[in-house]
């Protein structure tokens, strides 16, 4: 059985085993002195893509921002309008349209304020 163990086996698709012993790099080699290079070039890019993930998330929360504030601009004045109609037909105008109206002024206040405060 004098069969060479690297030889893949009938059917195997794998690559053959790699040999048992692999030459130790020496001391003082090139590849000890391109490390330090290649960590720094890795902290770089590393921190090249930390600032896009921040700039990405400052510009979809602006956008989400704006987008709750056209939300709650709307329903502000859709209240407003419905408890204006509602008064002058004689229904119930304060409790539905007005209090709704009111907390969304409130949250949209709230929403500019916070806004405001962050760009600064």
């Amino acid at each position: 059985m004098g069969e060479d163990r690297d030889e893949p086996l009938e059917g195997d698709i794998g690559p053959a085993a790699a040999p048992a012993s692999r030459p130790e790099p020496s001391a003082g080699t090139a590849s000890d002195t391109a490390s330090p290079d290649a960590a720094e070039e890795l902290r770089r890019y590393e921190a090249e893509r930390e600032e896009r993930r921040r700039r990405t998330n400052a510009v979809s929360g602006r956008i989400a921002a704006v987008l709750a504030a056209l939300i709650l601009a709307f329903l502000v004045y859709d209240s407003v309008t419905t408890a204006v109609e509602a008064h002058g037909r004689g229904d119930d105008w304060i409790y539905p349209p007005a209090v709704i109206a009111t907390l969304c002024a409130i949250a949209l206040v709230t929403l500019v304020a916070w806004a405001v405060r962050r760009v600064k």
